[in-house]
């Protein structure tokens, strides 16, 4: 008796949905040379949000810019209409507004990749900050507005914070020298990263959140001086990657 043409089918789809769960995902955002990627993509990685989320303040405290949507927004205090920034491509989130109120600074996620961009705030023109390929994140301005810090991955593969003048050309500088823990992590790379920057008031240091022998958590706050030196501890905890010092 010769097989049915429904029943072949029938065989072909099987094999290939066999072929298809055995064949290895591809993680997303490949760059990233950190294990366990489901842990830091969901508590890291900016997320799709149907809501607000990332507000910074305007300089004069009259108004909020914030992510909704994949876009920014602008809103004032004590109003219910909020004026769109940005549209694409991609997706906007992280803004941060300079101290002097001109641009706003913010991190793109397009083509596998998520860039920091500015946005004029009088024209509303964006330019791309960086090109590098890598993950870009957490974007700060210094209290002066001369400098920022952020977060990226293009020098290791590895969360690490740079620091970077705005006038001339932009030449990010490694914040600190690669460390090796002394002691394993499950979640982790064995070299400890650093995440979520915010200046002192005077622009003379970092507080940051570091995992130097942490086993399990992000790590502790810590802060150190942009000029150089060594570290200080200022909060010993295993925190979660949502831990943003300010």
């Amino acid at each position: 008796m010769r097989p049915s043409l429904a029943w072949i089918a029938c065989m072909m789809m099987t094999v290939l949905l066999g072929a298809s769960a055995r064949a290895e995902r591809q993680p997303v955002l490949k760059q990233v040379d950190v294990p366990h990627n489901y842990y830091w993509r969901e508590m890291y990685i900016p997320q799709l949000t149907s809501g607000p989320s990332a507000l910074a303040w305007s300089p004069d405290g009259a108004a909020l810019v914030y992510a909704m949507q994949g876009s920014l927004w602008r809103q004032a205090i004590g109003s219910t209409t909020a004026v769109q920034l940005t549209a694409g491509p991609g997706y906007d989130y992280q803004p941060d507004w300079s101290p002097d109120g001109r641009t706003i600074i913010f991190s793109r996620t397009l083509d596998d990749a998520i860039e920091l961009w500015t946005l004029d705030v009088a024209s509303g023109k964006t330019r791309a900050l960086t090109q590098n390929g890598g993950v870009n994140l957490e974007a700060r301005w210094s209290p002066a507005g001369d400098r920022i810090a952020f977060v990226s991955t293009f020098a290791t593969g590895r969360f690490r914070l740079f620091t970077a003048a705005m006038q001339g050309a932009f030449a990010p500088v490694q914040f600190s020298p690669e460390r090796r823990s002394a002691i394993p992590r499950y979640y982790y790379s064995p070299f400890d990263h650093e995440l979520s920057p915010s200046w002192s008031p005077d622009g003379k240091q970092l507080l940051y959140v570091s995992n130097p022998e942490t086993g399990y958590g992000t790590g502790s706050l810590w802060r150190r001086g942009v000029a150089g030196g060594d570290p200080v501890l200022v909060r010993e905890e295993e925190t979660s990657w949502r831990a943003r010092p300010d």
